[in-house]
């Protein structure tokens, strides 16, 4: 996989990504090495988005591909 720069950003409004077609779950692995599953978004350019508590991420692991 090409390294990506990977950021964990709020949603403004999370239901809205539940019907997204861009919209994936996945495990994501946080800088302090912890994992949360979440919500990655393959569109890159969404008003959804809340920038101002983005952090960094380590890694990324979709649920259609730990299968």
């Amino acid at each position: 996989m090409a390294k990506r720069n990977l950021k964990v950003v709020r949603l403004i409004e999370p239901e809205m990504c539940l019907e997204c077609r861009f919209a994936k779950t996945a495990e994501v692995e946080l800088a302090d090495g912890s994992m949360q599953r979440m919500i990655h978004c393959l569109r890159l350019d969404c008003d959804n988005w809340d920038y101002s508590s983005a952090e960094a991420a380590k890694s990324i692991i979709d649920e259609d591909q730990a299968a």
